[in-house]
């Protein structure tokens, strides 16, 4: 299985160069090292550890995309006509038919690395810059590890942004593990409130999840697949 395309923006080669220099091999190797051994602002450490994850899964086939045919980049950037010049964004998954040269379906994530809720500004800013570069082509995702306000929430349910609450592991967190099958209430809660005493864990991590089409998910593979697999042909992979 070829190893997929994953491109780290200009200003992080120096510290690629020394964890090349260090013995760190591969792509996920890579980004570990970063966020394990050097002094990064929150914000783009949280960026690294959700292109880490995501780029282990479609390696590994849970996705059931062809690596080689799939695109993950840091920092990429697209063409905006109202402004005549590119939007930069924070992480975007490409993937594209065999042998084609532009990708067949665009999927662009902001990280929000914040200590309390992400806004509905932030949110509508968003959903601004997805309209500007054309918003057929292309899904938007927001993910934080605080949650989002009411507002933040109910706009992006209204827009098709989805939206995903990610606490890296090792931040401290009390949380009830709980197995039954959890309501839709329960991942909304999860979604707008700040603060994790108490929220339901559902056995399988701090995730809760809501897909560009409204559904609510708690297992971040099941939120991947409803995103990404979904809106490819079959004859694609």
């Amino acid at each position: 299985m070829s190893a997929i395309n994953f491109r780290l923006p200009q200003s992080a080669q120096p510290f690629l160069n020394q964890a090349i220099s260090a013995g760190c091999v591969g792509v996920i190797a890579h980004s570990t090292f970063f966020i394990n051994n050097f002094r990064m602002n929150k914000g783009l450490a949280y960026e690294y550890k959700v292109l880490e994850i995501v780029a282990q899964k479609i390696n590994s086939g849970h996705f059931g995309l062809v690596p080689s045919q799939v695109k993950i980049e840091h920092k990429p950037s697209y063409y905006s006509r109202d402004r005549e010049k590119n939007i930069i964004f924070d992480v975007s998954i490409e993937v594209f038919m065999l042998d084609a040269d532009d990708p067949y379906f665009v999927w662009i994530w902001e990280c929000k690395n914040y200590n309390k809720k992400v806004p509905v500004d932030d949110v509508e800013e968003f959903h601004s810059k997805l309209t500007q570069i054309g918003a057929s082509r292309a899904k938007g995702s927001i993910i934080t590890p605080k949650g989002f306000d009411e507002g933040a929430f109910n706009f992006a349910r209204s827009k098709g942004i989805g939206l995903w609450r990610y606490v890296p592991p090792g931040d401290p967190v009390c949380v009830m593990n709980d197995y039954q099958e959890p309501h839709d209430s329960d991942i909304i809660r999860g979604l707008t409130t700040p603060e994790t005493s108490g929220l339901r864990a559902f056995g399988i991590g701090l995730y809760y999840g809501m897909t560009c089409n409204g559904k609510f998910v708690v297992d971040p593979l099941k939120w991947v697949l409803a995103e990404l697999i979904n809106e490819i042909p079959r004859s694609s992979l």
